[in-house]
């Protein structure tokens, strides 16, 4: 078993509480995660916190999230390029293609979406993972593959 270390991800919620952040957050938690949250909208992303991770999801309710969300995912490769990057949200499946897939010298955005209620299937992506499983064998989950 590989211990995972999750980080999640809140770009931009309007001004609202991140709730699809705690939401998952508290799923995890219960599985007995030690798993920690940074919500960009007040917080600077942290290359400590990015660099001690090794799954990290990235919340895209929305647009305007999806495109923080990229700019994000493109810092945290550059600080931890082995880090499991998975996208969820309602932009993240609408924009799968995008994410899952290189665009010229750039890697990927994503190394998997999630789409609709997220928190059982991000929970089995990350057993999948510590297991050291095949992400796209998850239900809920896409991959480039």
């Amino acid at each position: 078993m590989r211990l995972i270390k999750p980080l999640l991800i809140s770009c931009y919620e309007l001004g609202h509480q991140p709730l699809a952040l705690a939401w998952p957050l508290a799923r995890l938690r219960d599985a007995g995660f030690a798993v920690r949250a940074l919500d960009l909208a007040v917080e600077q992303l942290d290359p400590q916190q990015i660099a001690r991770a090794n799954f990290i999801a990235i919340a895209t309710p929305m647009h305007t999230a999806l495109r923080l969300g990229v700019a994000a995912a493109t810092q945290i490769r550059a600080l931890n390029p082995s880090a499991h990057i998975c996208f969820y949200g309602l932009y993240a499946w609408a924009n799968a293609t995008y994410l899952l897939h290189p665009a010229g010298d750039q890697p990927a955005p994503a190394d998997s979406v999630i789409a609709g209620e997220i928190e059982n299937a991000l929970l089995a992506l990350v057993e999948a993972l510590a297991r050291e499983a095949d992400p796209a064998t998850v239900a809920g989950v896409q991959t480039a593959q």
